[in-house]
């Protein structure tokens, strides 16, 4: 049976699990869930699938792995440093908090993508993938009810508006994180830019 995540790993047994993480991380990205095989990613480690099953049970053992690392550790923590608009005016929030959420995305596009597969049919992965969309909800629906103690948007319902912005956050970013195919040129400040616009006209009109 593969250790768990609370037991104690010698250096290289952690070194050995840190590599096939980070090979399976960079394939998932490149191939998606399905079309990288379990072979690949030992190979792309340089590690036995013996040492593979040291550490998991599976290739699904490894993405929740992973998934539950990506959550607990970056999603969550951001959250508890997130503000909220100061003003109408308060550009910057729309910017920084827009920049943090995809420059997180990017950095985990592989994960993203192998969990958005397996939800449609997996309820444990389903369970990961509104956990990342309830973080986002939770931002927003607060930018909402914010912007509506300063009087603005008081005919938004803050859990709908923060339902819409957050899922049209993710398919937005899913599409143009990686190579979109819709011959639209867009750079990751195009992207930020054009998102923070959206949510704070959403709230302010402006």
């Amino acid at each position: 049976m593969p250790p768990g995540p609370s037991e104690t790993l010698s250096a290289k047994g952690r070194q050995t699990r840190d590599a096939l993480a980070q090979a399976a991380r960079k394939l998932f990205a490149e191939r998606g869930f399905h079309g990288t095989t379990l072979a690949d990613i030992t190979s792309a480690a340089g590690k036995s699938p013996a040492a593979f099953y040291r550490y998991f049970n599976d290739k699904e053992d490894l993405l929740a792995a992973l998934a539950e690392s990506f959550l607990h550790d970056v999603v969550a923590p951001s959250g508890l440093r997130v503000p909220l608009p100061e003003s109408p005016d308060d550009d910057a929030f729309f910017t920084a908090v827009v920049t943090g959420y995809w420059t997180m995305f990017k950095q985990n596009i592989g994960i993203m993508i192998a969990v958005a597969q397996l939800a449609a049919t997996q309820p444990r992965f389903t369970l990961v993938q509104n956990e990342f969309r309830r973080f986002g909800m939770d931002i927003v629906a607060a930018s909402v009810r914010r912007a509506q103690e300063q009087g603005y948007g008081t005919e938004l319902n803050p859990e709908h508006t923060a339902a819409a912005i957050a899922l049209l956050f993710e398919n937005f970013t899913t599409v143009f994180v990686g190579a979109s195919g819709l011959g639209v040129q867009m750079t990751d400040q195009d992207a930020i830019a054009t998102l923070s616009r959206i949510w704070k006209k959403t709230l302010y009109g402006y």
